[in-house]
């Protein structure tokens, strides 16, 4: 049953291979994180269906990344960008001005994700590169820099209580350890003629259990147990 509907990025401009339309859930505070092909974040009151906020990132290409992270007495909502940097605005003001920027990535940020069970000033984001770091938010430098993947990453995920990071790019998907470790690679549907898997376009992972799920450009979606 339908109970809402409006256009939540109202300049956006969809692109052939840009990111969409992307958004990020607060429901602990009702609210709606909305970006994508566009240069700005509105925050939405969901119960208003209003536009509360809307915030110009001044990033130099759209927002491909949306998230939030910090604890009850500070807390932030995340863009992360086509030009590789992550910004971090405070959610208590209504400047206009990232609180915190955090630019060590060389090409454009594919996800960003906080890392709760570190605390709530860690925060984990992934580069198209395949690179991947931790930040610790109130030094604005990485404390962790490993390689997931080789080809150009199409999505990544992190779990939010175990040590697992998921990548994925043209044909395969790569779970790692926090510290960079491999554990598994995919490559192929399940079967006894499995197809091999098509380029990867989202990944999740289940909040509690080790359960993966992904999706790619042949169709099909794939989840995956422990």
């Amino acid at each position: 049953e339908l109970v809402g509907g409006w256009k939540a990025s109202p300049d956006m401009k969809p692109a052939p291979r840009g990111p969409g339309h992307i958004l990020h859930m607060l429901s602990s505070q009702g609210r709606l994180l909305s970006g994508g092909d566009s240069l700005f974040l509105r925050v939405w009151d969901l119960q208003r269906e209003k536009c509360v906020q809307t915030i110009s990132t001044n990033a130099a290409g759209p927002l491909t990344a949306i998230t939030s992270c910090g604890d009850a007495n500070k807390s932030y909502m995340v863009t992360g960008a086509a030009d590789g940097i992550v910004r971090l605005f405070d959610d208590r003001v209504s400047s206009q001005e990232a609180s915190l920027s955090l630019n060590e990535h060389a090409s454009f940020v594919v996800s960003a994700e906080p890392l709760p069970a570190r605390g709530p000033h860690q925060l984990l984001s992934g580069a198209s590169t395949g690179e991947v770091k931790i930040w610790d938010i109130r030094t604005r430098r990485s404390v962790t820099t490993m390689q997931v993947q080789r080809d150009r990453m199409t999505a990544m995920a992190v779990h939010a209580h175990a040590p697992l990071v998921a990548s994925g790019s043209d044909g395969i998907i790569n779970l790692h350890t926090l510290t960079g470790e491999a554990v598994h690679s995919i490559k192929y549907h399940d079967g006894f003629l499995g197809q091999r898997i098509g380029p990867v376009r989202c990944l999740a992972l289940h909040p509690l259990k080790l359960v993966l799920a992904a999706g790619a450009t042949d169709s099909i979606i794939s989840i995956y147990s422990q």
